[in-house]
């Protein structure tokens, strides 16, 4: 038994014909690849091929073939662990200066160098992104009859505009002489100017002939020619409640993500605060900087921004992150945030507008070598930090030396955690000729064997021999994909139809998915090379479509675990036992405890023996094996022996003709 210095259960499994140890199995695919978007170095679940897109986008060539793979798998209905893998110069776009942010984790922990604003994940897909933080901003505009003749407005001094016959102090935001238009915010909350109010000069007064909403009307250029009016983002900010009953005003703001290059407003995130401690009525956090971080799907926000321009002559609250207990705001002395606005050719715009640039997919577009999908599947080496079932190998490299070693990488994590399966299809290339040309049928035979006889004996890896052609309808063409992602699917619908222990392969469970044809359709004399060779034949047959036509696992050794169902059965009762094991861990080492764990697992073995995945069964689980030295050590052992069903591989039907007057009882017995 192995050595234990904590806690634990270690789970042995021996075959009594060849010796081989193994371990346990579920329905979660690990998958690693390149993608234009999405979280880099951990890992990530994925249940549905919507979900697969907006978290890591949409394919492109550089990564098609991996990412239909990956589509395959989850149209047979398996769940997806995914990591993006971080190939040479992937960087996040950044308002400031791009840098690479991996993920959330990262970010949390200061990466991300001096930046107001940064991509939520690394690419390009983020560059051309704009972030406009928009709080209540001027209050009016107001057209006058003509200009003054002396204090004439200007941009961020001080003004009077008589209201109904009061004098109210206002800040001017702008000042349009063309037009005669006067932007200004009122000191005083609430105020509202009308026709026939006067602008205060010192001289004589000026008539307003016409004012506007400020908010109503005002827009923001976003690119192209475009504007975007602020009304779009959302009704104009005020002040919350949480802010409001402190004596604090005007704290609220909307965050919007602009994609310029569609002229999309792709997020919308309203009724903000400036208070680091502001709340919802709910309780939850509404200060901007935290539901940016917590809440948005394209940006992060890091280091402060400035909202420029001057604040109404009362204002005191000038930061735009701190929190409320810094204003000491009370009802005879309340607070009000500076209104924040940029003045630019007289027309007062957005309080903060930035733009996201500089995001690269890599040196080499969104390529990637094996060494860095080694390091992307080697996450999935802890299996207390993830459960998976299968590693798919995903698709092909560039040459067929890379490509060996990204799927050796792939069934090394299998054969390591010694409870999954590795499934693996052929280098592309050993099948589908390049530059225009074209490969034998011999030739694609020879090619195939010679790459899969490669990949090393064990039973924790599944091959397969096709590869077969797809349409790509988000790039409206057609590829030449690998079918491990069909195969692993195929285990995967089998579960789910029936049981882990059936097999998946053959006419009633082993038909693919969306092949519309195959690269190389072995023959019968193929077909006998590929099954001596470990490999699982994918064959066209005439009316029956494209179907797995083997259950072999990638063990050369004869053994009960050579075979798909019973290497799959033993990983389902191994992760049964195993949880059931951590269930009695502490309890009292006594004749109660043993007994109680045998019963548990020989019901469920006698439940598997019931759906026709195992023919006999016995756990030992007694004084025999828990001797008084295993008890004074602190052991616990059971063992547990397993005859498993196995499948139908080979099949003789032998027809005899006999004469009309015999007795078929005579024959019966002879002939053979």
């Amino acid at each position: 038994m192995a050595t234990q210095v904590s806690p634990g259960v270690v789970i042995k499994e021996r075959e009594l014909s060849s010796a081989t140890i193994t371990g346990a199995l579920s329905i979660v695919g690990a998958f690693a690849t390149t993608f234009r978007r999405g979280p880099v170095g951990e890992i990530t679940t994925i249940s549905t091929e919507r979900q697969l897109i907006e978290t890591f986008g949409a394919p492109v060539a550089e990564n098609a073939e991996d990412w239909l793979i990956a589509s395959e798998y989850i149209a047979y209905g398996g769940r997806l662990a995914v990591v993006r893998i971080e190939n040479d110069g992937l960087v996040n776009a950044a308002s400031d200066t791009a840098t690479l942010v991996r993920n959330e984790t990262e970010f949390e922990a200061g990466v991300g160098g001096a930046n107001k604003f940064l991509a939520r994940s690394a690419g390009t897909w983020a560059n051309n992104h704009k972030i406009f933080v928009v709080d209540r901003g001027a209050d009016q505009v107001l057209t006058l009859a003509e200009v003054p003749d002396t204090n004439v407005p200007a941009a961020g001094t001080a003004g009077v505009v008589n209201v109904g016959g009061v004098a109210k102090a206002v800040e001017v935001v702008a000042w349009d002489a063309t037009d005669k238009k006067l932007t200004v915010i009122f000191d005083e909350q609430g105020v509202v100017a009308s026709v026939g109010d006067t602008w205060e000069n010192g001289g004589t007064d000026v008539n307003v002939t016409a004012a506007q909403d400020w908010y109503s009307t005002a827009t923001v250029a976003i690119g192209s020619g475009e504007s975007l009016a602020l009304s779009s983002i959302g009704p104009r900010p005020g002040t919350s409640n949480f802010a409001r009953q402190r004596y604090i005003f005007n704290d609220e703001v909307h965050v919007a993500v602009v994609n310029t290059a569609t002229n999309e407003v792709v997020e919308r995130l309203t009724y903000l605060s400036k208070l680091t401690d502001a709340k919802s009525d709910q309780g939850g956090s509404i200060y901007f900087k935290d539901a940016i971080n917590l809440s948005s799907e394209y940006i992060y926000h890091k280091d402060a921004v400035t909202a420029a321009g001057a604040p109404n002559s009362t204002d005191a609250g000038e930061n735009w992150y701190q929190a409320s207990s810094a204003l000491s705001a009370t009802s005879a002395a309340p607070k009000y945030f500076k209104l924040g606005y940029e003045v630019a050719s007289d027309y007062a715009v957005v309080s903060v507008e930035e733009e996201l640039t500089g995001g690269t997919d890599g040196t080499s577009a969104l390529t990637y070598d094996s060494g860095d999908a080694t390091t992307a599947y080697n996450l999935f080496l802890d299996t207390e930090a993830t459960e998976v079932d299968f590693v798919l190998a995903g698709g092909s490299l560039s040459t067929e030396s890379a490509t060996l070693a990204k799927y050796q990488a792939v069934v090394g994590v299998a054969t390591s955690r010694m409870d999954c399966i590795a499934v693996v299809s052929p280098y592309v290339g050993n099948q589908v000729g390049t530059g225009g040309s074209t490969l034998s049928a011999s030739q694609q035979k020879t090619k195939t064997l010679n790459f899969l006889n490669q990949i090393s004996t064990n039973s924790y890896t599944i091959l397969g021999s096709g590869i077969k052609y797809v349409y790509d309808r988000f790039n409206d063409t057609f590829r030449w994909i690998g079918t491990n992602g069909d195969l692993a699917g195929l285990c995967v619908r089998t579960s789910a139809q029936q049981f882990d222990w059936i097999s998946p392969a053959g006419l009633n469970r082993g038909g693919l998915r969306s092949a519309i044809k195959l690269a190389w359709n072995p023959n019968k004399a193929d077909r006998d090379e590929l099954y001596q060779a470990r490999i699982n034949p994918i064959v066209t047959f005439p009316g029956t479509g494209t179907v797995l036509f083997g259950d072999k696992t990638a063990l050369s050794a004869p053994s009960a675990f050579d075979r798909i169902n019973v290497r799959r059965l033993f990983l389902n009762v191994e992760r049964r036992v195993e949880r059931a094991s951590k269930g009695i861990l502490f309890e009292q080492n006594d004749s109660t405890t043993r007994a109680g764990f045998a019963a548990t697992v020989g019901s469920y073995l006698s439940e598997i023996q019931a759906k026709r995945g195992i023919t006999d069964y016995l756990v030992v689980c007694d004084e025999t094996n828990n001797t008084p030295e295993v008890v004074d050590r602190n052991e616990f052992v059971a063992e547990i022996f397993i005859k498993p069903v196995r499948s139908i591989n080979y099949i003789t039907v032998t027809f005899t003709a006999t004469r009309t007057g015999i007795s078929f009882s005579e024959v019966v017995g002879l002939a053979g």
